[in-house]
């Protein structure tokens, strides 16, 4: 490609004038594509002023769409600081510089974001290079909180089992150091006082525990903050049930937490006083829900998602531990205690994020050893998977903050006698056919929970079955309960058109299997 080389005037810190060698080399074909570019621009097609161009550059950077937040990064506010830098040897093309400031440090496509709001910015005709700064927002005060020490705090994240001896602690250690290495400002909070975890699983930079204008100032590890009442007393603790929540809102209250992005809650087993102190004293932003492939395991962790429900508090993930184990001369998995109830979880619960942590004697040493496997082995297999649970947490909680996370609109529309259903942003209206719906229930009750045979028969449902109440269920699924008497759970995922994971394949309106007078939806 043949370039068109201006006159050239030296750079004012030479001293002679330039060599033809050293002239080529300062004129990058780069340089010379946009002064071509420019010469054959219609001056009165380019913008004239500071202000056009960086109009200008924020129309096209409003093509980069944030897909857990569904808006451009402009309309969002992302876009900060825009300075233009003229270039002395090209008249009409300037260098621009802008910041792009993410809700969080942690963001996982903060690289994607960077690149193509670079390659957007220097495909306008009058700009040469760009230069992108990715920033977070620094935490804001939380109003809704009534501890000081938790002011700012961006986001409480509840690790929870609701059942001892599943691997939750680990799991809790492991995301809080797997945030820590996304770039967040993480603290974990080792909640349970019976039978604290954390002074076992990490060594902290300093045992002693300091105070300092009557605060607790929290121990440290890897810049990670950490809290557990086995730091304050190793010995154990033989309290009753009130006492225990009154240790557990004094520890959490009077830790000098400072600015983070997240606080990593490790819960305790169960859904009593504790955990409701807990859900009482602090404003919880979501929940990860960790369990085992044995039947025991699942039937706690349902009654821990109903109790973050009854909250308030949305479950965004399951992790289930001990799922299999990988034969180290073989690289077989088995599946020592069975397949496990995640894709049941995920089925009836609608939790699209959900993980398999392998057995591994690795974990279980370093864990004993205090050392997180995040940070021991940063490139194995295990600890790439803890980065995208850490992912796939700030993705959930961007969403639960700044709005993307919203239901759609459901209905019952008696003279059509068909469920409605309006997405958020949306004007287009889905239909579904309440009988379809109704076969398509995922319940114990009609379908085996150990083998996954469908029990209930579709003939029994009849035509003409309606529901009576429809209530939304977190962030996640809708409740129905039918005039048959028979209550019903569903994902938004299973019924809801091109919901994030959606299976909506499954529970299109059968035409064939409905009456000749009823009206086809559209």
């Amino acid at each position: 490609m043949a370039f068109v080389i201006p006159s050239f005037t030296p750079c004012r810190s030479a001293l002679r004038a330039p060599s033809l060698r050293t002239f080529r080399r300062r004129w990058t074909p780069f340089k010379a594509q946009k002064y071509h570019r420019c010469r054959h621009v219609p001056a009165a097609c380019l913008p004239n002023t500071d202000t056009d161009r960086k109009q200008a550059l924020l129309d096209v950077l409003s093509q980069v769409i944030d897909p857990d937040l569904h808006q451009n990064i402009v309309s969002l506010g992302f876009i900060k600081n825009i300075e233009l830098h003229p270039v002395e040897s090209i008249p009409g093309l300037f260098d621009v510089s802008f910041s792009v400031e993410l809700t969080t440090p942690a963001c996982p496509i903060k690289d994607a974001f960077q690149s193509d709001c670079k390659r957007l910015a220097e495909s306008l005709d009058w700009v040469g290079r760009a230069r992108v700064i990715m920033t977070a927002a620094e935490p804001k005060q939380q109003t809704s909180q009534d501890t000081g020490v938790l002011d700012y705090v961006n986001a409480i994240v509840a690790v929870a089992s609701c059942k001892g001896g599943v691997g939750k602690s680990t799991t809790a250690v492991n995301l809080a150091f797997a945030l820590s290495q996304l770039g967040a400002r993480v603290g974990i909070m080792d909640a349970d006082i019976y039978g604290p975890s954390l002074p076992t699983l990490v060594e902290p930079d300093e045992r002693a525990v300091q105070f300092a204008d009557g605060r607790i100032q929290p121990l440290t590890c890897n810049g990670v903050k950490l809290m557990s009442f086995g730091y304050v007393n190793p010995e154990s603790a033989i309290m009753r049930g009130p006492m225990i929540a009154n240790v557990l809102n004094q520890l959490l209250t009077t830790t000098q937490w400072g600015a983070l992005d997240y606080l990593i809650i490790d819960m305790p087993p169960g859904t009593g006083d504790i955990q409701l102190t807990l859900s009482q004293i602090v404003n919880m932003t979501a929940a990860l829900i960790v369990t085992t492939p044995q039947k025991l395991s699942f039937v706690d962790v349902v009654k821990g998602i109903d109790m973050f429900d009854k909250v308030g508090v949305p479950s965004v993930g399951v992790v289930e531990n001990m799922a299999y184990f990988v034969a180290p001369d073989t690289q077989k998995e088995h599946y020592v205690f069975g397949k496990g109830h995640k894709q049941r979880l995920v089925e009836q619960y609608g939790l699209v994020n959900a993980f398999s942590m392998p057995i591994d004697a690795e974990l279980s040493e370093r864990s004993d050893n205090g050392v997180p496997y995040v940070l021991a082995h940063p490139s194995s297999l295990i600890a790439e998977e803890y980065k995208n649970m850490a992912s796939s947490v700030v993705r959930e909680v961007a969403k639960i903050k700044h709005g993307g996370r919203r239901t759609p609109e459901v209905s019952f529309d008696e003279d059509s006698g068909f469920i409605v259903i309006k997405k958020p942003n949306s004007e287009h209206e889905q239909q579904v056919w309440p009988a379809t719906l109704r076969r398509q229930c995922r319940c114990a009750l009609c379908v085996d929970e150990m083998t996954g045979r469908v029990r209930l028969n579709p003939d029994d449902i009849p035509e003409t079955i309606t529901p009576k109440k429809m209530n939304p269920v977190g962030n996640y699924a809708l409740s129905i309960n039918w005039s048959d008497g028979h209550p019903s759970l569903y994902p938004y995922s299973r019924f809801v058109e091109d919901w994030e994971g959606s299976s909506i394949g499954e529970t299109k309106i059968d035409k064939e299997k409905m009456p000749a007078e009823v009206p086809i939806a559209p």
